[in-house]
């Protein structure tokens, strides 16, 4: 894949991501002034928005990143099929949009049938991961030795895996009419947590590493396997309380305990060489150490069972998914494909950091308002001004991505006449 495809499918995975944030920016302020009236469904459109915010932005930058990267590790060409693949899981991941908009995961009216829309797009969706997983199994088997960056994404991939499971099964269950709350969640939390904290992070730690180590030494030893093995049972925490038996949690609170000190030496590590880092993923390492610290806060008693009927859990995933994944990608995508002049460049980043660390701190504030003097309705005025940072961000960033390929094409060579 030519730096220009990595360029076009992250400008994809940039639209994506507006969309998302624009939409999730008009969810916030309707809670507070009001639905618009094309909104029919506020569960539905907040299924369209996070599953373009998995599908479409994070997803299609990860990917488009790790093959941008996988031929410096390998020392081969990338297997025949990768742009084929990448632009199906662009389309496909954009059609997750109009699909999840009217109903979720329920049946949508189509004609004289009823189909269950969103569950379809996931599927697809899953297949064309199912492709990326063999491609990269083509680009890298029977290497003599695996990098850290491709063990990391080795287990990425098995994870990812994984919580495409949980989300077959959900379209199963949709198809054979079962209502079983236990089965209905797991699937549920299967995939989207342990596809956000396993997929998504082990990834990010890849791309991240192997930025590093072009230009320092890596550490003797980083957790890959071990990482993956805890994480894989963090997502029964996202479940209700009301259907996790007391030894499940326990097991489920130690593997968190596990991934959290995993991943705390990781980030000590990459503290130690943050001046090889762009500047915005020291914003991402902070959002990350904050959510690997929960993980012995969890181990109070009653603290989870309680959290549950709190906001808080929208605040862990909105730390994740913008604190740490998008922060991350951004840093990297700035540092290796934008194009601005500094003033622009600093705009962009202080109005993501300021705006961000402000939504976050109101969807805490939401989380804890029982014990606040502030009111709900000033945290969600708060948070709903706070999302239109991100959105100035994502257009700056993709302003710089397409300045970047004008100037890439102006300097490019004519291709040299050919005789007839």
């Amino acid at each position: 894949m030519s730096h220009r495809e990595t360029r076009l499918f992250l400008l994809v995975a940039l639209l994506a991501f507006l969309t998302a944030a624009s939409t999730g920016a008009v969810l916030r302020f309707g809670l507070f002034l009001g639905m618009p009236s094309w909104i029919h469904n506020y569960g539905a459109v907040r299924h369209a928005h996070s599953h373009l915010m998995y599908f479409g932005w994070g997803t299609v930058a990860l990917m488009a990143l790790i093959w941008s990267r996988l031929p410096g590790l390998t020392g081969r060409p990338l297997p025949r099929g990768v742009t084929a693949q990448m632009t199906a899981t662009s389309i496909v991941a954009l059609l997750s949009y109009p699909a999840f908009w009217s109903n979720g995961y329920g049946s949508t009216r189509v004609g004289s049938l009823d189909l269950p829309l969103g569950s379809m797009v996931a599927v697809l969706n899953i297949l064309t991961w199912f492709v990326f997983v063999l491609l990269y199994w083509r680009a890298t088997r029977r290497l003599a030795q695996r990098p850290l960056p491709i063990q990391l994404w080795d287990w990425a991939l098995v994870l990812m895996m994984v919580a495409a499971g949980g989300a077959l099964s959900l379209g199963v269950e949709v198809a054979l009419g079962l209502r079983n709350p236990f089965l209905q969640q797991a699937g549920l939390h299967l995939f989207l947590d342990l596809f956000a904290v396993g997929w998504f992070t082990l990834a990010l730690l890849g791309l991240i590493w192997d930025w590093v180590g072009h230009r320092v030494a890596l550490p003797e030893w980083l957790p890959s396997q071990s990482l993956a093995s805890a994480l894989a049972l963090t997502f029964f925490l996202g479940m209700s309380p009301s259907l996790i038996p007391p030894a499940l949690f326990w097991i489920a609170a130690l593997a968190n305990l596990a991934a959290g000190l995993l991943l705390t030496w990781h980030l000590l590590q990459l503290w130690r060489r943050r001046a090889q880092l762009p500047r915005l993923a020291w914003f991402g390492m902070a959002a990350l150490a904050l959510h690997a610290s929960t993980a012995v806060a969890l181990l109070w008693p009653g603290l989870w069972r309680w959290s549950g009927g709190t906001q808080l859990r929208i605040f862990f995933l909105h730390n994740l998914l913008l604190g740490w994944l998008s922060s991350m990608l951004l840093a990297l995508i700035w540092a290796e494909q934008v194009q601005l002049s500094l003033p622009w460049r600093g705009l962009a980043e202080w109005s993501w950091i300021l705006s961000v660390t402000t939504m976050l701190t109101a969807l805490l504030g939401l989380g804890f308002v029982q014990f606040l003097p502030i009111p709900g309705q000033v945290w969600l005025e708060v948070a709903a001004w706070a999302s239109l940072g991100p959105i100035l961000t994502g257009i700056l960033t993709l302003a710089g991505l397409l300045l970047a390929e004008r100037a890439d094409a102006q300097i490019a060579p004519s291709p040299e006449p050919t005789g007839d």
